[in-house]
């Protein structure tokens, strides 16, 4: 949208197939629902028809016209066009963005849409046609507008009848002296043989008698009323049909055949419902003052100018709204096929084993007494840096640059890397300026220059294979290795929790609320208890994770399904895995069973699967420690909502009521007293904080040198992790006598640089 004001009328008339189009979007304005015409009917002629009428109007998608159709769905739209208020507020939505399109448009612009909309609607009808007949972009336009048509005197009381030979569509434009602007009709006629009009005669004619005229019913379809006048049977001229205002219209008289009928039926088949109807079809009255300019001569060159614009490109949108109504069908068809639940006020009877796994391989990682080092490349083990060294000479000499990196070197650099997270410096280049200990450690192990040339060549994939689908397929061989070590090494424990989490980068648009770090790339996760990582992956819109697609569990149900799977590949083992709202259903919960894995997690009020349960405002009336409980006896699900310090909903397979704790609550420091606390909630507290564990832990001393590259942040994020899990393996094995994190990372870094010394490049 412009803010530069237009001077003079003839830049809105410019371009023919501009104006057609916009001419015909608010002629559709006034056709839709809503807004009929002072008389009450509303009636269009139809004569013959060609082929190429389909053709024309299923075209029909130019940007301008399509804004200004959502703009009049949006305004127009009617409750009883869906079935319930929810798909209500989803089609208002999405009619609305695709008016205001905030994705393109700035708040002003969007302001200046708005207040654009409301100014030709305070309009007299006369200007709104007028004015609307010039589409104004902003504000400024449509008054020019107005301003240009003060300066102009009009010569009304003029007929005036435009013929256009050698087109698919005849129109006929009349005006007549002292009629009102309502009373201006515009009639598309295609093939006409027999064409005649004369001056009205005012309150004649039967009002009964309608010659073969389709009529835009409520329910959107085209009845052709099949009793037709002798007169129209025999090329007879027609009296004219008043209006109940006794407004007078011109009577024309035409040719009917049975063709246009099919042809219509044709249509109304292919566009279902009144939608149809109110795009492509107007009535006479508003039509008529849309096209026409009140006290101005018609020119015929100018009509037919216009008319031959137009042809649009692209699909319509008519054909996307088929689309959004098929689905919303196939949804409704989906829904009906599921079995309604049958819920039962009873505690769940789980049909799960008990846990009783031995975990060998901490057993065995006890006993071979690893130092921190030993520790770190469990996950970054000599083929992931063989694979880093050989992708990174491959990717410089694609840039003609003879780097010839080695492990050593990686490993200073990674020691580099560590250091960074307990010794800030502001840039990078004063880790070889200032001396101290750990400073001289990194000038003895590696010059700056060469550090420098490495750190910008590192690379993890050969670009010469790039998956262009996968967002991260430069870091996929990592990530991929990395989740095999994290899932090998990983403690072998009962319960897991499923979360998103965010690696900081502020140059991303991603956001998630709730989070210490709240914009960066998100990273779905599993971790134990403890905030020990086991799988991950980077979000990205197309997800990479593959999952059975007739199970419908969506984005969030899909992961947890993976996850599930990326456990049971250790064994078939009861595990049982917990998360937040975002992912849990009754569905997924009910597959995750099928796989013989427990499951609980909040679960939101729209996803109870109609669960009889005591509402949330009312259960907001209760003391604290009240909850209410449902089961679901064919799949054994059970489903509570607990009053504690907010009202909790929560979902589960395996963990009911019994046996219910007593959990202490205190309004304030004096008043204290017990709650009763079920003890699905009880479970479900002591494992969700796996992930934040985690994110606690990486966060004290995260890498602090990036590169330019966008995937140097995740790099240093993994780099964390792996630090993150082997403390975690140490605390495991050396219980009595483990380090600190903070020891513990310094011992890798020092080793990194104090063993991999090289300067003799």
């Amino acid at each position: 949208m412009t803010d530069k004001p237009v001077k003079t009328q003839r830049r809105f008339e410019s371009s023919p197939r501009r104006s057609t189009g916009n001419r015909l979007s608010a002629s559709m304005d006034e056709a839709l629902p809503g807004r009929t015409p002072e008389n009450g009917d509303s009636l269009v002629k139809v004569k013959e028809e060609d082929p190429t009428w389909e053709q024309t109007w299923g075209s029909w998608e130019s940007s301008r016209q399509a804004q200004e159709l959502c703009r009049l769905r949006f305004r127009q739209f009617c409750y009883r066009e869906v079935t319930g208020p929810r798909e209500a507020l989803s089609r208002l939505q999405e009619l609305c963005r695709r008016w205001l399109r905030p994705e393109t448009h700035s708040k002003e612009q969007i302001v200046e849409l708005l207040v654009l909309e409301q100014f030709l609607t305070i309009l007299p009808e006369e200007l709104q046609a007028r004015v609307r007949e010039q589409h104004p972009e902003s504000g400024e336009q449509a008054v020019a507008v107005l301003e240009d048509l003060e300066k102009v005197t009009g010569d009304g009381g003029q007929q005036a009848s435009v013929y256009t030979q050698g087109q698919d569509m005849y129109p006929l434009v009349t005006e007549y002296q002292g009629a009102s602007l309502e009373c201006q009709s515009l009639q598309l006629l295609p093939r006409v043989t027999t064409l005649k009009c004369e001056p009205p005669e005012l309150c004649q004619g039967n009002p009964q008698e309608v010659s073969a005229e389709e009529v835009v019913t409520k329910d959107g379809l085209f009845n052709a009323k099949k009793e037709t006048s002798q007169e129209v049977e025999h090329g007879a001229e027609a009296p004219g049909i008043p209006d109940r205002n006794c407004v007078p219209q011109p009577p024309c008289t035409s040719v009917h055949t049975e063709r246009t009928v099919a042809h219509l039926n044709t249509l109304k088949d292919r566009h279902p419902g009144d939608l149809w109807a109110r795009m492509h079809i107007s009535s006479l009255e508003y039509a008529a003052g849309d096209m026409t300019r009140k006290g101005r001569k018609k020119d015929k060159a100018r009509v037919s100018e216009l008319l031959q614009g137009l042809a649009f490109s692209g699909d319509s949108d008519v054909e996307e709204d088929n689309k959004l109504e098929t689905h919303h069908a196939q949804k409704k068809l989906k829904m009906s096929n599921v079995p309604e639940k049958n819920w039962a006020k009873r505690d769940i009877k789980p049909s799960f084993p008990s846990w009783s796994a031995l975990d060998s391989g901490l057993l065995n990682l006890k006993s071979e007494k690893l130092n921190p080092v030993e520790l770190f490349e469990l996950f970054f083990d000599d083929e992931i840096f063989n694979m880093i060294v050989n992708e990174t000479n491959n990717y410089a000499s694609q840039k003609n640059v003879n780097l010839e990196v080695t492990v050593q070197e990686i490993r200073c650099v990674f020691g580099i890397l560590l250091l960074s997270g307990f010794v800030r410096r502001p840039r990078r280049g004063m880790y070889w300026e200032i001396s101290d200990a750990d400073q001289n450690l990194v000038r003895d192990a590696i010059r700056r220059d060469r550090f420098e040339l490495i750190f910008s060549y590192l690379h993890f994939a050969d670009n010469s294979h790039l998956d262009q689908k996968d967002k991260f397929t430069k870091l996929r061989p990592l990530i991929k290795q990395m989740n095999r070590n994290f899932l090998l090494y990983a403690p072998l424990e009962e319960y897991y929790y499923f979360d998103k989490t965010m690696c900081e980068c502020f140059d991303s648009d991603q956001f998630l609320n709730g989070k210490p770090i709240r914009i960066g790339y998100k990273i779905w996760c599993g971790t134990t208890t403890q905030g020990y990582l086991v799988w991950f992956e980077p979000y990205q819109e197309e997800s990479t994770v593959m999952v059975d697609k007739d199970l419908d569990l969506g984005l969030g149900g899909n992961l947890v399904m993976h996850f599930a799977d990326v456990l049971l590949e250790r064994g078939q083992y009861p595990y049982h895995l917990c998360f937040d709202s975002f992912f849990t259903s009754v569905k997924l919960v009910s597959a995750l069973k099928k796989k013989g894995v427990k499951a609980t997690g909040t679960i939101r009020e729209n996803r109870t699967e109609k669960c009889p349960l005591m509402s949330t405002e009312h259960m907001r009336k209760m003391k604290k420690g009240y909850f209410d409980f449902r089961v679901e006896e064919n799949e054994e699900i059970i489903l509570c909502r607990w009053h504690g310090d907010d009202i909790i909903s929560l979902c589960s397979n395996a963990v009911g009521i019994e046996p219910a704790s007593e959990l202490s609550c205190s309004a304030d420091e004096d008043d204290s007293h017990q709650i009763a606390q079920p003890s699905i909630v009880k479970l479900y507290d002591e494992c969700r904080e796996g992930v934040a564990k985690m994110d606690q832990i990486i966060s004290k001393y995260r890498v602090r040198i990036r590169s330019k590259k966008w995937y140097s942040i995740l790099v240093s994020y993994i780099i964390d992790v792996a630090m993150n899990n082997a403390w975690q393996l140490h605390r495991a094995c050396n219980a009595s006598t483990s380090l600190d994190l903070l020891d513990f990372r310094r011992y890798v870094a020092h080793f990194y640089l104090e063993h991999n010394a090289n300067l003799s490049d």
